[in-house]
């Protein structure tokens, strides 16, 4: 869109000289968090294994089903659970993130049948066994709760800055809300720092 030589940008520019132009705040905020993904690590490997989870289900209706039927016996309500931190919107990863952080305890447990279950090849098994493991590892939660927490703050500026009564002035004070979300005050990570 705002290509220098023949963007839409550019064509307006030349139609009316006195234009402003910039990308919208909330494409800027996506470039920004596509960026914060690329220099994090930890984030691909996170990234990585919630599409396995993604594809276990979204490929499979017996996965679908027999995951249904373990959300049943917990009285678990189930969300859909999407691609995390594609092309898509924040939003869009945040409700992926949201269907895994609520229906952990299901799609634990349908892990841990489908790892025994003898109606599956040995192939198979040993993969569920390989994700159980996996979705149950302290680093794999750890990530869970914190991409839950940053994409829950991103989810809610990403849909204020889309609202159309949004001006200017309250999308900067929106996104200054949402940087002091994310920095730790110096306080906290003295404690975090003191020895037990």
């Amino acid at each position: 869109m705002l290509g220098k030589k023949s963007g839409v940008a550019e064509r307006l520019l030349e139609m009316y000289p006195d234009i402003i132009v910039w990308h919208c705040m909330n494409h800027r905020l996506e470039l920004a968090l596509s960026d914060a993904v690329d220099e994090v690590g930890a984030v691909n490997h996170f990234q990585i294994f919630m599409d396995k989870i993604y594809s276990t289900y979204s490929k499979s209706p017996k996965n679908q089903r027999e995951l249904s039927e373990c959300a049943s016996k917990l009285e678990q309500q189930l969300q859909k659970i999407g691609k995390v931190l594609g092309t898509r919107w924040v939003a869009s990863s945040y409700r992926a993130v949201s269907a895994v952080w609520y229906g952990y305890s299901a799609i634990y447990n349908h892990f841990e049948k489908a790892k025994t279950d003898k109606n599956r090849s040995s192939t198979e098994r040993s993969m569920y066994c390989g994700l159980s493991r996996q979705l149950s590892s302290l680093q794999f939660l750890l990530n869970l709760a914190i991409m839950y927490d940053i994409l829950a703050e991103l989810s809610m500026l990403s849909e204020a800055l889309q609202n159309r009564e949004t001006t200017v002035v309250y999308a900067n004070k929106l996104i200054k809300r949402s940087i002091g979300f994310f920095k730790t005050p110096e306080t906290e990570r003295k404690a975090w720092n003191q020895e037990p």
